[in-house]
């Protein structure tokens, strides 16, 4: 009697195991996209960020603005007040050749993570990796 209870035992823990291994493998693509942006250093160009949804850099521009979180001033991407204190963005400025000073805003890792959340839970848009039937390339 002992031995079928601890084969019953086992089984179940196979079971359990298994199922647990399905899971892990459903959930990751977004354990992959995490990784890949709590991994990423620095900050990072709109436009890089936009082919995580096979976008452009102008289409998520306007979007990000349609949903109030962003708006242009000049040349430059600006957030507004209630997202400007939280460390998304970071301004960067350079000169080109000719002397012309330039700002472009880039995203901070939090930025992203920022950005997909509300991609996903406003909008649900996911980026390209976790969307179904398609391969990481």
């Amino acid at each position: 009697a002992g031995s079928y209870r601890r084969e019953k035992t086992r089984g179940t823990a196979r079971g359990t195991n298994l199922a647990q291994a399905q899971l892990l493998l459903e959930a990751s693509p977004k354990l992959s996209y995490y990784e890949k942006v709590l991994r990423a250093p620095g900050t990072v160009a709109i436009s890089k960020i936009a082919k995580d949804y096979g976008m452009s850099a102008r289409r998520l521009n306007k979007l990000l603005h349609d949903l109030g979180i962003q708006y242009k001033q000049g040349d430059q991407w600006l957030l507004y007040q209630e997202h400007a204190a939280n460390g998304y963005t970071k301004s960067e400025t350079g000169t080109s050749k000719d002397g012309h000073v330039w700002m472009h805003t880039k995203w901070t890792q939090a930025g992203r993570l920022f950005l997909y959340d509300l991609l996903k839970n406003r909008c649900g848009i996911l980026p390209v990796i976790e969307r179904e039937g398609q391969v990481e390339a």
